[in-house]
């Protein structure tokens, strides 16, 4: 039975034209090439996980970091997945139709066909147990346990729809671009400080030197102006009822480096190690099947 396989798929590469022959080698030589790439992308996801140390939000460096928390979501209106109508912080869906085709033999078909399609692009919040850092999932590669299909065989034609969540309160593993940004406070802050350094300087410079010229050389140091600034910043935050400490925005995002991988991710580390290890197997796999049929089907073809 199988060298009756053989035997036939030699007859019928042999038959084929030029013009045929040369798109089903342009379409196995482009499966083998793009398993490769897809190989060494997700090993490489595999491997950066691997190497990169979890930190705590509130002493994360400047950077690639790696997060561990739970999803939350930030203040405003609630997101909500618009297939399913479930409450969210993330979602992606698709939604596809059944196509009935005649192929060249006369024998009926069918496929699927995306009709419509959308990815959350809505900020969120990752939080642990020191703190919250607000995520940008554009750009992510986002992989959920909350994933579900389900078929409206009931209308013409019957409709497929797959939806992914990330809810309120989900563990969550992230890596990515980490960055410290200040609020607006902050910076409403800055500015009334430099407001009134600046009255102070030009209106009444000699009471400046007299309280802060501490070596009375009749100039200010940068020691002794920082002294200054100082205490126009406390006079301000009196003034204007602020706290001396203020919160932070931390944001983690997708990286302009393309070795620095965007992972947003419900599975737990090890096991989201363990999944792209095995696509990165199965991919090496398809370049070395594709690749061994590409050599066949030509040696065939030149009667080698």
């Amino acid at each position: 039975m199988f060298k009756e396989l053989i035997a036939s798929v030699e007859s019928n590469v042999i038959q084929l034209d030029s013009f045929e022959f040369g798109g089903i080698l342009i379409f196995i030589g482009g499966l083998s090439l793009l398993s490769f790439y897809r190989m060494y992308n997700w090993f490489h996801h595999a491997r950066v996980i691997e190497h990169t140390p979890t930190s705590k939000v509130r002493s994360a460096a400047q950077g690639y970091v790696e997060l561990n928390g739970q999803a939350q979501l930030m203040d405003g209106p609630l997101i909500a997945s618009p297939v399913s109508g479930r409450s969210c912080v993330w979602f992606r869906y698709k939604i596809e139709e059944k196509v009935q085709k005649t192929d060249s033999n006369g024998r009926s078909v069918s496929h699927w066909r995306i009709v419509k399609q959308q990815t959350s692009g809505e900020l969120f919040l990752l939080e642990d147990d020191t703190g919250r850092c607000v995520i940008d999932p554009d750009e992510a590669d986002v992989i959920t346990t909350d994933k579900r299909t389900w078929y409206k065989n009931h209308v013409v034609p019957p409709r497929r729809y797959t939806e992914e969540l990330i809810t309120d309160n989900e563990p969550l593993y992230a890596i990515g671009l980490f960055k410290t940004l200040a609020n607006v406070e902050r910076q409403k802050l800055r500015q009334h400080v430099s407001q009134l350094l600046r009255h102070w300087k030009n209106n009444d410079p000699n009471l400046l030197l007299h309280n802060y010229d501490s070596n009375r050389d009749g100039e200010l140091n940068p020691q002794e102006w920082e002294q200054v600034r100082l205490a126009a910043e406390r006079q301000i935050k009196r003034e204007h009822g602020q706290q001396e400490k203020m919160e932070q925005l931390n944001v983690l995002k997708s990286s302009p480096h393309k070795d620095q991988a965007f992972i947003l991710s419900t599975i737990s580390e090890d096991k989201l190690i363990g999944r792209y290890k095995w696509r990165a197997l199965m991919s090496l796999l398809t370049f070395f099947v594709s690749g061994s049929l590409a050599v066949w089907i030509i040696n065939i073809r030149l009667g080698i």
